[in-house]
């Protein structure tokens, strides 16, 4: 038998053992007081139900991975007997071998759904298996078979991970310190929005401009709790109405359906839809979606991109476990998480070594279908965000290429807790008023950007936490001090000078009452610099209640 139907009975066997086992850790992280919005309420969004897939029963005459049958036997019960729980994936390493395979696969119990030649890959029904599992043997070494992974947009946050988060309402721009004034920024750029459609009636959205694509059928397609989605993600990347107006309202849209209402699609369609947007010209393309399996189509449609010149940006999840959503987790993709307006990671979104840069992700204002403006929270509208602000900057700064943009928006973010790239927030929260001011000299700015708890050392008994301070200016800063309030002390720390960007930390301890109060312990941190002048003293101060997990 060739080495290459081993491969594909191996890949069987394990996609569906895939489909029983989630495995993910959650880190205990330490809680802020709540924060109250004095203004009046945003409007509520009702949380939709998520979208969910069903997941087969096993087969008769399939074993877990230790029975005694043999390899063959599990892959043979699963195709015979076994109904798939979707559509499968070939990937051939040609268009050439693609398309004949194709050719035979009608008379040999499957059906062609869906191919591309970019890829070499085919999308197929198995009709017959038991004619299916004998044209398979013939399968070359070097083709690879998975399921169409199910892929969906992140499920909108439960309320209760919501519970104590700052919401932005309509100040999220703002709050990245980015010009009102910003009518050009995107120009001459498209972004491709692979999501649920867009409502190109939209007031916010009448004026920009949108040409759509439809990967999914229909026009509008089930009328789903989603339908929205894409809409809402639109409406922050390139709106361009006087209430809800983008990042880069002067960016050209491409919208390529690849979800229904409710939020559900499949890897293969967004791989095609990714290679469409790359042959269409998009410089930047939005995933506001994911799957917790890993596709190789998709895989290879990322690479696609990254070869033409195109930054994908995808959603980290909104599940609150350790383990970043695909395809988010690629190499290469800019995978993005949510903040609040107090700066802290969100309780929702995932974590882990394949974050790079958090965005606002709470309570977010946005359009939706119909007309409507709702109050939009998960790292769907945190990574439309990071899209819109490269779309700008690729548009003003024509001499990078996208790579360095990307690396820029890095370069310039604020730091968040933990200092140094970390599981929570990658390589901070994007700041574009940071990026805009690079050249400007002698701008002050001191901050302080958060605490920070090692979960190796929330055991109980007295705690060690840091407190960090960065220089968000472009100034040198001498004579930085650091006064830190809680227990009803007073330390201070004189720390000298900040160079621009530097992020300094201080440690301190909670003693074991403190650290065991279910109450938690307030912390007040101010930063001053010699001679005044700090241009932005809203976070020279940082007052929180923090309330440590019990061991």
């Amino acid at each position: 038998m060739k080495r290459g139907f081993i491969y594909v009975l191996l890949a069987l066997v394990a996609c569906l053992l895939i489909l029983w086992v989630e495995l993910s850790r959650d880190v205990p992280k330490p809680l802020e007081e709540p924060h109250q919005d004095s203004a009046k309420p945003p409007p509520k969004l009702v949380s939709p139900r998520s979208p969910s897939f069903p997941k087969p029963e096993l087969p008769e005459g399939f074993a877990p991975l230790d029975s005694e049958d043999s390899l063959e036997v599990l892959a043979e019960a699963l195709l015979r007997r076994g109904k798939p729980p979707q559509d499968i994936v070939v990937v051939f390493s040609s268009p050439q071998e693609a398309a004949e395979f194709a050719a035979e696969a009608p008379l040999n119990g499957m059906s062609v759904i869906d191919d591309s030649e970019a890829l070499s890959s085919l999308r197929l029904r198995l009709s017959d298996p038991l004619k299916a599992i004998d044209f398979l043997k013939d399968l070359e070494d070097d083709a690879q078979l998975e399921w169409n992974r199910p892929v969906q947009a992140p499920p909108l946050p439960r309320p209760e991970y919501l519970d104590g988060e700052r919401a932005f309402g309509d100040q999220a721009a703002q709050w990245m310190d980015v010009p009102t004034e910003r009518s050009e920024w995107g120009r001459g750029v498209t972004v491709a929005i692979l999501d649920s459609g867009v409502d190109m009636g939209h007031s916010s959205l009448a004026e920009s401009k949108i040409s759509a694509i439809d990967l999914v059928g229909g026009t509008t397609g089930p009328d789903g709790v989603y339908l929205g989605h894409g809409t809402a993600v639109a409406s922050i990347v390139a709106g361009a109405g006087e209430e809800l107006q983008g990042l880069a309202p002067s960016a050209e849209v491409l919208s390529i359906r690849v979800l229904d209402g409710e939020g559900r699609g499949d890897s293969f369609t967004v791989a095609r839809g990714i290679v469409e947007a790359v042959d269409r010209g998009a410089k930047v393309i939005n995933l506001s979606l994911g799957s917790d399996s890993s596709s190789q189509v998709l895989e290879n449609a990322v690479n696609y991109a990254r070869q033409k010149g195109s930054v994908v940006v995808a959603a980290v999840g909104n599940d609150g476990a350790r383990g970043v959503s695909f395809p988010a987790r690629y190499e290469g993709v800019v995978g993005v998480t949510s903040v609040d307006a107090k700066g802290r990671q969100s309780a929702f979104a995932n974590y882990g070594e394949q974050v790079d840069i958090a965005a606002p992700g709470i309570g977010v204002h946005a359009a939706w279908s119909g007309d409507e403006k709702v109050s939009f929270s998960g790292t769907s509208s945190s990574t439309a965000f990071v899209s819109g602000a490269l779309a700008a900057e690729i548009s003003l700064n024509p001499e990078m290429n996208p790579d360095q943009v990307v690396e820029m928006l890095y370069g310039y973010s604020n730091e968040a807790e933990k200092p140094g790239k970390d599981l929570l927030t990658g390589h901070g929260i994007l700041n574009v008023g940071r990026v805009q001011n690079r050249d400007t000299l002698g701008i002050r700015d001191a901050a302080v950007v958060g605490y920070y708890f090692d979960p190796a050392q929330l055991k109980g008994g007295t705690t060690p936490f840091l407190v960090s301070v960065q220089n968000q200016g472009t100034e040198w800063l001498s004579g930085v001090s650091l006064e830190v309030d809680y227990n009803g002390v007073k330390r201070n720390f004189l720390l000298g000078s900040l160079d621009p960007g530097q992020v300094r930390s201080e440690k301190l301890f909670l003693d074991a009452d403190s650290a065991s109060d279910p109450d938690g312990v307030r912390i007040v941190s101010n930063i001053s610099i010699s001679g005044g002048g700090d241009v932005k003293p809203s976070n020279d101060t940082r007052a929180s209640r923090i309330t440590l997990p019990a061991p």
